[in-house]
């Protein structure tokens, strides 16, 4: 059977369509295929429900979507990290809690490798404060003169600024605002919104819904989160020039801010270029399989983070790590995703699985600072996807220190792997089998998740 792309089905469909609605006569091609009616034909290979596109290019749009949007917010960064080093120069801390989400808190941490630790992480996490709440108090530590760049909004953050703190509120879908559709996120304590708690607010761009993906099949939320990208982006480029100005007083506004964007925008599309094929391919050997009864596991040792944001997260898919990884080993997925390498511990997850006939996805640079070391995950992987990020450190380097910061590696193995999920999805649903994704806590309605649990579990996926 002749195979025709998706791109060419929907030209020929449009062909078809104006010539239906202009009173015209139907091309030759047009007419043959309509006289099959009942019998096999070219088209039948290709069901869209309703698609435009696959939905890894539309994580992809999405992402560079959010990454053109953030370029517009650099002259205000460039005011905030000149106010920021006044304030450390003057003998107060820059402090940041603007990583609300699962692996933003890893992403932006004090000791991520590549961090200048020019922000002082703010500490009073808890499970009730990782769903967008701080208990009572949690800004007290907080002193007149210091500035902070934070996601969340009540009374103990509004006190703080009261008291003297420079507040610098960053958009977040889990934190309600004027922005966001009215009755969308749950309120904020006492109803409180940014500007209530805050001297300034900074546009992350992360759209209300999370997700990026809006698949046919679940109408009700866009799948397959953006926080990472939005908040990670914003977090590296207030920290590159932060560093760069208390490193050179003769400093530009912004400098290092443009820089870091503009190498993560060109690493970006690299990941599209070089892998959609491999991404789809990947995503169609994980639906044989997991339609089949295996499992799909994940795992990040070095960067727990990545682990993370795909395991039980908002707009995230319910699968990952549940279920029994040995009722059927030889259909299972294993993914591993990394910011080296080859990370020792992460290796050897990938070679164990993949001897016990897991298909093994492998997601991480493909070098270090120079260096090619032998064993790399993913070379030892079924499918391995280089992350475009081979520094140790990152790739900004400031006067008078030595290394580089700022990194890309979180950002850009995170979009990869939130690319193979949701191209996993557009196969699933393709082939009748629509996997379950979870609406965040954060929203109205959160009992959706408790409501569909016994669905989740009974279908597997």
């Amino acid at each position: 059977m002749e195979k025709t792309s998706r791109r060419e089905m929907l030209r020929n469909g449009a062909i078809l369509s104006a010539g239906i609605a202009s009173g015209g006569t139907l091309p030759a091609a047009a007419r043959e295929c309509s006289s099959l009616a009942g019998q096999d034909s070219r088209w039948d290979h290709e069901y869209t429900f309703g698609r435009t596109m696959l939905f890894m290019e539309e994580y992809y749009r999405g992402t560079m979507e959010i990454l053109g949007r953030l370029s517009g917010e650099i002259p205000q960064i460039g005011e905030l990290t000149n106010r920021a080093v006044s304030v450390i120069k003057n003998g107060g801390t820059v402090w940041n809690s603007a990583n609300i989400g699962h692996m933003p808190t890893k992403e932006q941490a004090e000791s991520r490798r590549g961090n200048p630790r020019v922000m002082k992480d703010h500490k009073q996490q808890s499970s009730k404060e990782n769903k967008g709440e701080m208990k009572e108090g949690a800004f007290a530590n907080l002193k007149k003169g210091d500035m902070i760049f934070t996601n969340y909004c009540n009374r103990s953050l509004q006190k703080a600024r009261d008291r003297g703190v420079y507040v610098v509120s960053v958009t977040v879908n889990y934190v309600n605002n004027k922005f966001w559709p009215e009755g969308y996120v749950l309120p904020n304590e006492d109803g409180l919104l940014l500007e209530d708690v805050s001297n300034e607010i900074l546009h992350s761009h992360i759209p209300h819904e999370q997700g990026l993906v809006h698949m046919p099949e679940i109408p009700y939320m866009a799948i397959c989160p953006s926080c990472v990208t939005a908040l990670g982006s914003l977090y590296w480029m207030l920290a590159g020039e932060i560093a760069n100005k208390l490193a050179d007083r003769k400093a530009k506004d912004v400098d290092k801010s443009v820089e870091y964007l503009s190498i993560l925008t060109e690493r970006v599309q690299e990941i599209m270029k070089a892998h959609k094929g491999s991404i789809r391919e990947t995503a169609v050997e994980m639906t044989h399989r997991i339609r089949d009864g295996g499992r799909w596991f994940v795992k990040s040792v070095e960067h727990t983070g990545f682990q993370s944001e795909l395991v039980r997260v908002a707009s995230g898919p319910w699968m990952p790590n549940t279920g029994d990884w040995d009722a059927n080993k030889s259909r299972n997925v294993m993914l591993v995703s990394g910011i080296s390498p080859a990370y020792p511990d992460e290796v050897k997850i990938a070679r164990e699985k993949q001897i016990e006939g897991a298909f093994v996805i492998g997601i991480g640079p493909a070098s270090i600072d120079g260096v090619v070391p032998p064993g790399r995950l993913i070379d030892i992987a079924d499918a391995g996807f280089d992350s475009f990020s081979p520094e140790s450190g990152g790739v900004i380097s400031i006067p008078g220190r030595k290394g580089t910061f700022c990194p890309t590696s979180g950002i850009t193995g995170n979009l990869i792997q939130q690319m193979i999920c949701a191209q996993w999805a557009d196969e699933m649903a393709r082939r009748g089998s629509v996997p379950f994704f979870l609406m965040g806590n954060y929203r109205a309605g959160r009992g959706f998740n408790r409501m569909m649990q016994k669905y989740a579990e009974e279908q597997g996926f």
